[in-house]
């Protein structure tokens, strides 16, 4: 029994946490090109990002990605907007 809680101790701390998911919701048109998103917001606590002048829509997701808030699980859901 020993030999097992030392095996499964050695997993545990080999074991990475799970990398945090974030969830970008956009909404589309049929027929139409994919916009690029102009801002983000997290419905839960209602913050807002804007996109700043000369930033790359994946520079947006990124700084919204990091500030956002996020679930017991890590994740963080998004909707963007035009």
């Amino acid at each position: 029994m020993r030999s097992l809680e030392r095996r499964i101790a050695a997993l545990e701390v080999q074991a990475k946490p799970p990398e945090p998911l974030t969830i970008i919701r956009r909404f589309v048109s049929p027929g139409q090109p994919l916009p690029e998103l102009q801002g983000l917001k997290d419905n839960e606590s209602n913050n807002e990002w804007q996109r700043q002048l000369g930033e790359t829509e994946q520079s947006l997701i990124d700084r919204a990605s990091l500030l956002c808030s996020r679930n017991a699980g890590g994740v963080a859901s998004l909707v963007g907007y035009r």
